[in-house]
């Protein structure tokens, strides 16, 4: 083989592994990506939820589990498990749910009408794309299914 062709097949190589590696960050059994959330400030890591894991409570509050901090695909779901809830009404994510006083714990919620992972959270977690814009923060939100 000459110099060129060496050149040629690095190159192809180095392109096709280029194309792969955001392929694994697309999601790991199912977990979905909450695109640049803020659930954990100055985390250089990815942070996902669990779609199978989504349900509804008797206080209206929706809970699912995330794993933030995920610097490697194969580290979801294990780095930074957490349970969480989201009030689809309020656009209010709570982290760390069911230790100590989680609902009037400030460090615990986080509020999401700007965060860029608000879509994520009303498609997964509410089964809307947009929040209302009149929203109730008595109201109760319709029912959901965890996939869209």
């Amino acid at each position: 083989m000459t110099r060129a062709h060496i050149s040629v097949a690095f190159a192809v190589a180095i392109l096709l592994a280029a194309v792969h590696a955001p392929a694994q960050w697309s999601g790991h059994d199912g977990w979905i990506e909450e695109t640049n959330g803020k659930t954990l400030k100055d985390d250089p890591g990815h942070s996902y939820l669990d779609p199978a894991s989504v349900h509804r409570g008797d206080d209206g509050l929706v809970y699912f589990n995330e794993s933030s901090g995920v610097t490697k695909p194969e580290e979801i779901g294990r780095t930074g498990f957490m349970k969480d809830a989201y009030d689809c009404a309020k656009n209010v994510k709570y982290m760390c749910v069911g230790l100590g006083d989680w609902r009037n714990d400030q460090k615990s919620a986080i509020d999401t009408a700007n965060d860029p992972a608000l879509a994520v959270y009303r498609r997964y977690l509410c089964g809307d794309a947009t929040p209302p814009t009149d929203a109730d923060p008595t109201a109760r939100p319709r029912d959901i299914s965890p996939l869209p």
